[in-house]
This record gives structure tokens, sequence and C-alpha cells, in this order.
């Protein structure tokens, strides 16, 4: 069974390809095209189908979350698949016009593509309990699934009011004046660090109309009304209240709808799923963690960039039969060659040299900065260690050097960090682990105080040894510096997606204060300034 799986609409487009239930391929447009959040889906479709390892004329099922992009696909029975899927259908089944000929394809719901990549990252074990959480989707804000006997059921519809969902965070960042972009929320969500619950702001968030949510200019009457209230002043100090605000009741919804519908067993709590771009969250995510007991599953692409890989898992188990195998979290489009790395490195007036462990973990341990490339990179927002900066979290000034000057982020946003399993294990005995870097831990006084937020917690990625480069650093790092973690951040500059060629990032980065570029084997240091 061959599937081409596309989110082909809206924002975070990309395209996948699926072979006998494995991902063979797939790319976010923005990778392609360097435009952050980009919808141009005929760009990553294009690169995808001239891949070697995509077999064009064998493709037997398209699959495709909604909405649908139909000029791409030509869907001869569009208008009755939207009809079907606005009256609360899981999918449609039908054709589309591509690539030549005729292809059996398979329309699926925005809602349930999340839930499906969600309920794939927790086995479709039965008795799943999966919420889909986001700023909008087809037919809802937030929806709450269950599988039962490998299918996915749609349980309700909105269970969260305006505060529990991706919408009630959009909403607060107009309100601060963040606009309404995509990334709004990540940019608001690490004020509340440095605020405190204020029942007084609770309350009169609490008293806004339900309806604040479908009708627009009920929205900017509220918007205006609370800004001009002190509580939601333009301060910083004031912002950081209102946020941590909001933070303690979208936690506090978001758990408590979950209890009702979990499963619970002699054992504890059941499985439990996270999708959409609100499953990001991770002060959201710790707190379900502690409060059910249990680890939860949540993908690392859980936002509307996982729709190229959902929609392929929604046909693959629903529609198929064909049980996915485990989708690996490097599968966002090919490694640079070593030709094209050489190319850049040439074109940028830098030197190529074989790739040396010693010499990077020293350059780390003295407070250097490394981007780092290996081979294909990170499905989803998160750097996990393909597209990487790292630096040195106990070096004094390092956050702002690699947050503020070389990303050019809002100085109050905090750095993630990378740590070897079992020096995570050493540090948290009993905890569950993180390997998307979507919980955070409270960070020991002393242990990588420039990776800790204001609160004390850090969000930290685990990395097992089958990550061999980066494993190999960490190990070789702390040998010479006693530091049992890097700063991982993202390999992006400031308003740029991650970049994903060798090319792209000398582009971004060749003139800053990066010290050392790693693609796979080669490194360069940096021109002398």
């Amino acid at each position: 069974m061959k599937v081409l799986s596309l989110h082909s609409a809206g924002h975070d487009t990309g395209v996948a390809y699926f072979e006998d239930g494995r991902l063979v391929f797939a790319i976010e447009a923005e990778r392609l095209t360097r435009v952050k959040h980009d919808h141009r889906s005929d760009v990553a479709l294009r690169h995808v189908l001239a891949q070697e390892c995509v077999d064009v004329d064998g493709i037997d099922l398209v699959a495709v979350s909604t909405p649908v992009r139909s000029a791409l696909l030509r869907i001869p029975d569009l208008d009755r698949a939207m009809e079907r899927i606005g009256a609360g259908a899981l999918h449609h089944r039908t054709v589309c016009e591509m690539l030549g000929r005729r292809v059996d394809c398979v329309v699926v719901t925005h809602e349930v593509s999340h839930a499906a990549l969600a309920a794939h990252y927790a086995d479709f074990e039965d008795g799943t309990v999966v919420l889909v959480n986001e700023g909008r989707g087809q037919l809802t804000r937030s929806s709450l699934f269950r599988v039962a006997g490998g299918r996915l059921e749609w349980v309700e519809k909105d269970p969260l009011p305006w505060y529990g969902n991706g919408f009630g965070w959009t909403a607060i960042g107009v309100l601060l004046g963040f606009g309404p972009s995509p990334s709004v929320a990540g940019k608001v969500m690490a004020m509340g660090g440095y605020g405190e619950p204020d029942a007084r702001i609770r309350e009169q968030l609490l008293a806004v109309d339900p309806n604040v949510m479908n009708d627009r200019e009920l929205a900017e009457r509220v918007r205006a009304d609370l800004a001009a209230r002190p509580r939601f002043g333009s301060g910083f100090e004031t912002a950081s209240h209102v946020v941590a605000t909001f933070q303690e009741m979208f936690t506090d919804t978001v758990r408590n709808t979950l209890a009702r519908h979990v499963t619970r067993g002699d054992t504890g709590v059941g499985p439990i799923a996270l999708g959409g771009g609100c499953a990001l969250n991770i002060v959201a995510n710790s707190a379900l963690r502690e409060a059910f007991g249990r680890d939860i599953a949540i993908p690392p692409a859980c936002g509307d960039a996982g729709h190229l890989v959902g929609a392929g898992i929604y046909a693959l188990t629903q529609i198929a039969g064909v049980t996915p195998q485990p989708l690996g979290v490097y599968s966002n489009g090919a490694p640079s060659s070593r030709a094209a790395v050489l190319n850049a490195l040439d074109g940028a007036g830098l030197r190529a040299l074989p790739y040396d462990e010693a010499a990077v973990a020293r350059l780390l341990a003295d407070g250097g900065v490394v981007a780092l490339t290996q081979g294909s990179a990170e499905l989803g927002p998160r750097a996990l260690g393909h597209r990487s900066l790292l630096g040195n979290p106990a070096v004094p000034g390092m956050r702002k050097r690699m947050s503020e000057e070389l990303k050019q982020r809002e100085w109050y946003r905090p750095l993630g960090a990378v740590m070897r399993d079992e020096r995570f294990t050493a540090l948290y005995p009993g905890h569950h682990p993180s390997p998307y870097m979507l919980f955070e831990y409270r960070l020991p006084e002393g242990v990588a105080p420039e990776a800790r937020h204001v609160n004390g917690t850090c969000r930290i990625q685990t990395l097992a040894s089958g990550e061999e480069r980066l494993y190999g650093l960490l190990a070789r790092f702390e040998e010479v510096s006693g530091v049992p973690a890097l700063i991982n951040t993202s390999l992006n500059g400031p308003g740029r997606p991650i970049a994903h060629t060798a090319r792209d990032v000398l582009d971004d980065f060749a003139d800053t204060s990066v010290d050392l570029f790693v693609f796979d084997d080669l490194m360069a240091y940096a021109a002398a300034g």
C-alpha cells in the first residue's frame, strides 16, 4: 500500500509518502520556501514526487486533511465531501485527478487527522482518550475522541470554553499587542513565568461572553473593554500576571475535561493523547502528567504541520487496515549532500574540516556556539538535535547571546536543554523522559542556569544513545566541562523557519556570532570577525 499524504491548505502545509506502513519521505513547505508557516503545498508536492524513493506511478491512495486546496487535487465531488464532513463525517472516500490519472482519495476531517496522529503515538491502545485542541479546526476548536477496537470515535465537539483552547491564547496575544500570528502563543506563554495568577483577573476573564469565539465583532468589543481596564494594561509586569492567570485557567479546564473522560482501572488512569497546537503548552502538559500519574502521548509535530503525516496515518489505520510503523522524528526532508555542503562552505568563504568531537566539545565548554545539522530534519517546531543551535548553559550571558542576539527573540523567552537519558534519570529518578522536549522539569539550583526559566523550570529533551553524534558530544562535553546538558534551541533566525540545508544555515548565521558550523561529518569554524 503506497499512500501520498497531504496538508494542502492553510498554514504549515506539507506532503508525505508512505509505503507499506512506513514513512518513506516527508517535507514541510516552509523548509523549501524559507517562509515561516508557508501555505504553498504545491512546492512540497513537487519536491516529494521528484524523490527517487517515491513510486509516483504506484501510489494507491491519496489522503488529504481539510481544508483542501482544490486546484492541487481536483476532487470532482469536493462540495459533497465538505458537506458530509460539515455534517460530522470523519472522512469522505472519493477520487482525485492528479499524477496524470485518477487515484483513490480520502478526505480526512481536520480534527480527525490530528486525532489519528496523536493516537498513533499512543499505539492506538484501546481506551485512549484523545484531546485535539487548537485555534480553529474544520468544525471545532477542541474535540474529544476515543480509541475503541482500533477505531477512532468522535466523543464530543468543543468541550472546552474559549479560555481552554488556542483561540484563547491568540486572543490574549492580540490583547497584549502581539497580533494574531500562528507563532503568537509561544511568545505569550513564556511571560506567565514572571507573573502570578490573580483572582480578580480570573473573575474578569470568566465573565467574558462565551460567544466571543464565534463572533468577530463581539471579540473586538471584548478586547477593547479589557484593554481599558488597569489589570490588563500594556506593561510587562501587568501582562505577565494576565498570562499567568490565563495559563492557570487553561490548565485547569483541560485537566477537568480530561478527568471526565479518561478510563480508570485498578492500575490507574488509562492512556491519554494530545493533538493540535495547544499540545505544545509544556506547562499544561506537565501538570497533566502529574495529575493523572502517567505519561501523555504527544506527537512532536502536534500542530498543523503534523497533518502531512496525520492524514496518511488515518488512511492507513482506518481505511486500509494497515498498522503504520513508528514515525521517526527525524523525517523532514533529506540531508544536504556532501557536495552541497562543500559548495555552500566555499561560497561563504569557510574551510571544511573533518568533524572532530573533542574540538567541538572544547569549543562549547569555552563558551562557543555551535550550529549543528545532521541527517534529515525534525518534523515539527522543536529542535531535537538535527537542526540545532547548541551552547553551554553554565556560561553567564549565554541565554542572552543565543536567544536575544542570535535569534532576536523577546528577552523573557527561555531556552530548552538536551541531556543524555542516564543524566536525566540521575537528576529525576522515577520521572518520565521527554524525547520531544514537550514537558518541563524543575532544575536543581546551579544546574544549567542559562537554560533555567525564571520560575526555576527547564524544557528538557532527553536523548537516547541511538542519536550517536549528539549523544557522544554531550558525553565529551560533560567530561571537559562538568556540565550535564547543553542549551538546544532551533536553528532559525528572526522570523525565519528552521534552516534546512547547509546553504540555509550559512545564509542565516554566517555573519552572526556562531563560532562553528557542523554538517554531518564536516565542520567549519566561522570566519574571523
